[in-house]
């Protein structure tokens, strides 16, 4: 999971407008639904009476193609047939309800077909059931070239008026992948309204009605117009509906439920594991070597029975000195039994046998009760990870409305075509909610400069996509970075990786992994746990969960492969100057405060090797400023007690450089390089 697949998701579900732009919900009222139903009647009952010219009056056809194949369809086909059949001739209107009805059944039938989902499908349906009961008509009539010509041109009407009211009608539509293209919803509007007017209007112009002339003028005027002069007069598309809050809600209210199912089964799978019992008792193992050897032998009576107490204190006296050695010896038992025994040689070596066996067994129950310990500790985490994410969904972003209303003000002054909303996250930060063709242009560093000013904080740019941008408060803090390595002597790569990196929410990560020994397998150790911890930081884990499940997962790598990683990782709010110092069997780091240099060290285990419930973390409360510095080292720049030098050499710095001092830490007695050697600096500048 990376900043870009977790954060920006939920931020986008965070961040949808609730103050100043209106939310569609998914369920509307019966009321609002019984509304747009009437909508669609009285708009299909008056364009079905409009006469376009030669007697025809296509246009009812065309609004039941564009009103689809809903309860907003059939009341648009009703409408229709009632216009047509009231306003027109019998037969004329006969024909045009035919049409109607053909195209809202073919679009009832195969409304899952993708095909009849593209913008000219349903337009192209419709035309081309007008020029099929067309022929018919004209069959009865006679053909004649008039005929022929007035019947295609009434198939081109019906289909661009169809694509046309198809864009007046976006705002009633609620599913998006229904929605009609920018240029339909451009026109539509005015394309709905002229041939209203010439519904009720008919003034006509050499039998072609004027209004709606006029109206195929201005449809082709507004679609053919730059983006700028319809900006400036005002006719911008029609927004999309928002998505429903409610959507945000079911989502944590799921990441919730997930988040408890993984407690309760870590909970069940502690209270069901047990420690398997193998008799881990050292009195087994001699039971079980007499067992062996003891069972044919002729003084088996005696050593067993009559003489029981001093056979048992014999055992017992040997056996601290063979547990503490891993095996048994002659001299570990009482010289009376080694004497009386006729079977000793071979009475040891079983007894060899079957402590080798114990001690297996014993290294196979601490593997067991390991293993499921960190299966647990697993789902502990991933259950805490998953409730982070339903507490990040809940916490709303706060509208801003001075802020809104200078940006949108800013906005109209440039003529954008952009939308956006101002909010305020739980630390008060600003950030910024942009939409619409032209909002990349905020994204500009001059647009940028000035609306920071507007809002009278930094800003910069968060995520930047088609048609969307986010601008969050800028840190008032930054950090100039350093780093400079250097392998061991003889080996082709080193063993230790870093990095240093900023998330979206200006905390500062520097990080630096030391992996056991030097060359290939310790560099592709300490890579992993970098990899693997920037993977965790970045997607927002916190960085002491995120060290614990590192420290799980390497713990388990290691059953096979041994090893282990060092982890020295600084975490630094940008915002404040707060910051922690996390440590796991780190060398110590250094912090330079004006002319002081404070050395921080710990004495923690590394990680792979700090197993538990809770891995035992060092950890360093900072306060960093502008003009400060951090050093973090492997062990290799300074290996013994003595760093009087590398403080002195950092008490001097002077900040100017710290991939100079990095540079020069690692090169210093290269003659001495018997380790790895790697130095990162940096420095707490304040923005300019």
């Amino acid at each position: 999971m990376t900043a870009k697949t977790i954060y920006s998701k939920i931020s986008a579900l965070r961040a949808q407008p609730r103050a100043d732009r209106p939310v569609r919900t998914l369920t509307p009222s019966p009321l609002a639904v019984l509304t747009e139903m009437g909508i669609h009647f009285l708009l299909a009952a008056v364009l079905a009476g409009a006469v376009t010219f030669a007697g025809r009056a296509p246009l009812g056809v065309s609004f039941v193609a564009a009103a689809g194949s809903g309860l907003f369809g059939a009341s648009a086909l009703v409408g229709a047939c009632f216009g047509s059949l009231t306003a027109l001739d019998f037969s004329t209107g006969l024909r045009y309800s035919s049409s109607a009805i053909l195209t809202f059944a073919l679009h009832f039938a195969f409304y899952d077909w993708r095909a009849l989902r593209r913008p000219w499908a349903m337009p192209l349906v419709a035309g081309t059931l007008t020029v099929f009961t067309g022929v018919i008509v004209q069959a009865q009539e006679g053909w004649t070239p008039e005929g022929a010509a007035g019947l295609a041109l009434e198939a081109a009407l019906v289909m661009a008026a169809a694509w046309a009211f198809r864009g007046a009608l976006a705002p009633m539509v609620r599913r998006k992948k229904d929605r009609p293209s920018a240029a339909a919803r451009r026109v539509g509007p005015l394309a709905l309204l002229c041939a209203c007017l010439a519904a009720v209007a008919p003034i006509t112009v050499l039998g072609v009605p004027a209004l709606g002339l006029a109206g195929v003028g201005a449809c082709v005027l507004a679609l053919l117009a730059p983006e700028r002069v319809l900006n400036w007069l005002g006719a911008r598309p029609i927004p999309e509906a928002a998505t429903d809050p409610r959507a945000q809600r079911l989502v944590q209210q799921k990441l919730e439920r997930t988040a408890q199912a993984f407690r309760t089964l870590c909970d069940s799978l502690r209270s069901a594991f047990r420690t398997p019992d193998n008799d881990n008792d050292v009195a087994t193992v001699f039971d079980r070597a007499a067992g062996r050897q003891c069972r044919g032998c002729s003084l088996r009576d005696r050593c067993w029975k009559t003489d029981y107490n001093t056979t048992f204190n014999a055992l017992n006296d040997a056996t601290p000195a063979m547990v503490e050695r891993g095996r048994a010896e002659r001299g570990d038992f009482p010289r009376h039994f080694a004497d009386r025994c006729i079977h000793f040689p071979e009475f040891v070596a079983a007894v060899n046998e079957e402590l080798t066996a114990l001690f297996y067994r014993r290294q196979y129950n601490a593997r067991i009760r390991e293993s499921r310990a960190a299966v647990c500790r697993q789902y502990a985490q991933l259950s805490d990870l998953l409730g982070e994410a339903a507490a990040e969904l809940s916490r709303e972003l706060t509208p801003d409305a001075a802020g809104g209303r200078r940006l949108r003000q800013r906005i109209a002054e440039w003529k954008l075509d952009a939308r956006a909303t101002v909010y305020q996250d739980g630390r008060g930060l600003l950030r910024v909610e942009a939409e619409g063709p032209q909002c990349s242009v905020l994204a500009r560093p001059g647009r940028l400069k000035e609306l920071s000013a507007a809002l009278g904080v930094p800003l910069r740019v968060e995520l930047e996509g088609e048609d969307a941008l986010s601008l969050i408060q800028q840190e008032p803090l930054m950090a100039v970075a350093g780093v400079a390595a250097r392998k061991k002597t003889g080996e082709t790569v080193s063993g230790d990786a870093g990095t240093y990196f900023k998330r979206h929410d200006g905390k500062l990560y520097l990080l630096l992994c030391d992996g056991m020994g030097s060359g290939p397998e310790a560099n592709r150790e300490s890579t992993l746990a970098v990899r693997l911890l920037e993977q965790l930081l970045q997607a927002g884990v916190d960085a002491p969960r995120a060290l614990t499940t590192l420290s799980s997962a390497l713990a388990l790598r290691g059953e096979e492969t041994g090893g282990f990683t060092t982890v020295d990782l600084l975490q630094l709010d940008l915002f404040t100057g707060e910051g922690e110092l996390f440590k796991l069997g780190a060398a110590p780091t250094y912090i330079k405060k004006g002319g002081n240099v404070q050395r921080l060290s710990g004495k923690s285990l590394p990680a792979g090797l700090a197993e538990g419930e809770g891995t035992a973390l060092d950890r360093f409360p900072l306060r960093l400023g502008a003009g400060d510095c951090v050093l973090m080292i492997s062990d290799g720049v300074c290996p013994g007690p003595e760093d009087n030098w590398l403080r002195e050499r950092l008490a001097g710095f002077d900040g100017e450089s710290p991939k100079d001092l990095a540079r020069e830490l690692v090169t210093r007695d290269l003659q001495d390089a018997t380790d790895d050697r790697t130095a990162l600096v940096i420095r707490v500048d304040r923005r300019g």
